[in-house]
C-alpha cells in the first residue's frame, strides 16, 4: 500500500498536478495561461460564449458570477490566475470587495474587458480608470465635462480598422467587417492606446484599446454582443492574442 501511495504522489509530481487544478510548469505556473472569467448583470448567449473558451488552446479558465462571487476578485487570485477575462455588467460590488478588486490589480493580474463591461460598476468611478472606458447609463460628469447617456444599436453590419498594426494583437490582421452591436456617446480616456477603430458612424471611432492600472496590463475590447460576432474568424483571434497580451506572453 505504501509503495502504491509513494507512485501515486511521484506521478502526480511528475505531471504538475496542483492543488487549484492546474498542471503547474517548471516556472511554478501552468503551461496554459489560467483565466478567471466574469460574468453575470447582462443576458448572454452562455453555450456558445463558453464553448469559444472551451476551444482557445493554450488557455484554462473558471467561470465566476458577479456579484455573488466577486469575493473572489482578491490579492489571493493572482496566485492561482494570470488574467481576468471580465464580461459581466454588473451594476455594483461591494466597497470592501472593490479595494480587493484594486489590490488585486497591484499584484499585476492581466485583464482583458469585453463589450458590455464598460458599463459595469456604474456608481464606482475608479472602474473606468481600471479599463480606459465607461458607458454612460445616467448623466455623469468626468473630468469637468458632462456625458449624456450611451447609445447603442443592435445588429449592426461596420467595418473594424487595425489602427496599430505593429501591435502584437493585432500584428498580421486585416480590416475586417463585422456584425455586432454598435455603442455610441461613451467615454473613452485619453491616456490609452487604441488599437482598433471605426468609422461607423452609430459608434465613435475607438473600439478596441491597450492601457494599465496599477501593475495590471488591460486590454478593452468593444466588440462580442453575440454569437455572430464572436464566429466572425477575427473574432477569436483577438480575444486570444488580448488574453496572452494581458499574461505578458506575447511581446
Amino acid at each position: 500500500m505504501r509503495q502504491r501511495v509513494a507512485l501515486l504522489i511521484a506521478g502526480l509530481v511528475m505531471w504538475g498536478f496542483t492543488g487549484n487544478g492546474f498542471a503547474e510548469g517548471t516556472d511554478g505556473h501552468s503551461g496554459k495561461i489560467r483565466v478567471l472569467l466574469t460574468y453575470g448583470g447582462h443576458g448572454f448567449e452562455e453555450k456558445p460564449f463558453f464553448e469559444m473558451f472551451d476551444k482557445m488552446e493554450g488557455i484554462e479558465y473558471k467561470a465566476i458570477k458577479l456579484p455573488d462571487q466577486a469575493d473572489m476578485l482578491n490579492p489571493a487570485a493572482a496566485e492561482q490566475f494570470d488574467v481576468i477575462v471580465m464580461y459581466d455588467m454588473v451594476p455594483r460590488i461591494t466597497p470592501q470587495q472593490q479595494e480587493a478588486f484594486v489590490a488585486l490589480l497591484k499584484k499585476g493580474i492581466g485583464v482583458v474587458s469585453l463589450h458590455h463591461n464598460m458599463g459595469a460598476h456604474r456608481d464606482w468611478d475608479e472602474f473606468r480608470k481600471i479599463i480606459g472606458g465607461k458607458f454612460i447609463l445616467q448623466e455623469c460628469v468626468i473630468d469637468g465635462q458632462t456625458y449624456k447617456p450611451s447609445g447603442w444599436a443592435h445588429g449592426q453590419d461596420y467595418k473594424v480598422i487595425i489602427a496599430d498594426p505593429e501591435h502584437p494583437i493585432t500584428r498580421g490582421l486585416k480590416d475586417f467587417v463585422i456584425h455586432d452591436e454598435t455603442y455610441k456617446d461613451y467615454y473613452t480616456a485619453p491616456n490609452v492606446h487604441v488599437i482598433l477603430k471605426t468609422d461607423c458612424p452609430n459608434n465613435d471611432p475607438e473600439i478596441g484599446w491597450v492601457t494599465s492600472y496599477g501593475n495590471s496590463r488591460v486590454f478593452y475590447l468593444m466588440l462580442g454582443h453575440d454569437h455572430l460576432a464572436w464566429s466572425n474568424p477575427n473574432y477569436p483571434i483577438l480575444l486570444k492574442r488580448g488574453i496572452e497580451w494581458a499574461a505578458g506572453r506575447l511581446k
